[in-house]
């Protein structure tokens, strides 16, 4: 089956490419670089090829590259553990589609698939190495210990300078006032407007979506309201250099080493 997101993200990535903005060239190596669920791929086959997205050995191979941060998902057992997996069941990634993690024990879940890492995994062995885009998958009107479970993990953490929570639902992060709206993303995809419309309204510091949805016009409007952005997924070095050259803050891509490695891409 066809992923028509995916076929019109490579799509836009080489039609953007003519784009007067993707000249003139930057340092990949000074670029806030998010990479999306990990470095699950590889340009380097000495490196053994592609990993599972979400897991410690995509995140090492971040950490190994330079890669400035990781985006990674949350979602909560049914004990209350907040996991890092992007889908509510485990079938797309590990052919069990039969464990649904909101159904079940964290115990339970470790046994079955220890690839899955914890939250508190994650940021023990990352945390001030990586910046952490940590997405929040779930309401905490459905889950009211959510914020609670998160605040004592994210202790050591400094908020906007070590992490950030994001969200395609911006109440999702209004059950996290404990933090400072700056750490706060609202992302769009294809509702950018809409999403802008309620960053402005509830105050969140930041909007991150598409680099061919987010006009020049909503980044304008963005940074006259003092918000910081974000664009994905930017897979091309050209378009690396657009987003740059446009003042977009944090790029995030699915393929980070390709554009950490740019000679190896053209």
């Amino acid at each position: 089956m066809v992923d028509w997101t995916d076929y019109l993200n490579s799509l836009a990535n080489q039609l953007w490419r003519f784009s007067p903005h993707c000249r003139p060239e930057v340092d990949p190596r000074g670029v806030k670089l998010v990479a999306h669920r990990g470095a699950y791929h590889s340009v380097d086959p000495h490196e053994g090829g592609a990993l599972l997205e979400n897991t410690l050995p995509a995140f090492d191979r971040c950490l190994l590259h330079g890669v400035w941060g990781i985006e990674l998902d949350i979602h909560v057992t049914r004990d209350g553990e907040p996991v890092v997996h992007h889908d509510p069941a485990c079938g797309r990634l590990f052919n069990r589609p039969d464990l649904v993690i909101a159904e079940t024990s964290f115990a339970d879940l470790r046994r079955a698939l220890p690839a899955i890492p914890h939250l508190q995994e994650v940021i023990e062995r990352y945390g001030k190495q990586l910046h952490l885009m940590i997405e929040i998958k779930e309401s905490w009107r459905q889950r009211p210990q959510l914020p609670g479970q998160l605040k004592p993990l994210l202790r050591e953490l400094e908020p906007d300078t070590d992490f950030h929570l994001l969200s395609l639902e911006p109440d999702h992060l209004e059950g996290f006032r404990f933090l400072p709206p700056s750490a706060l993303v609202d992302v769009a995809l294809t509702n950018t407007q809409h999403i802008v419309q309620q960053n402005l309204a509830l105050g969140h510091g930041a909007v991150a979506g598409s680099f061919a949805l987010l006009s020049p016009t909503i980044l304008q409007q963005l940074k006259a309201a003092g918000k910081q952005t974000g664009t994905g997924q930017v897979n091309h070095p050209d378009i690396l250099n657009r987003e740059v050259n446009r003042g977009v803050d944090w790029i995030f891509s699915d393929q980070p080493l390709r554009l950490q490695c740019p000679e190896k891409s053209r």
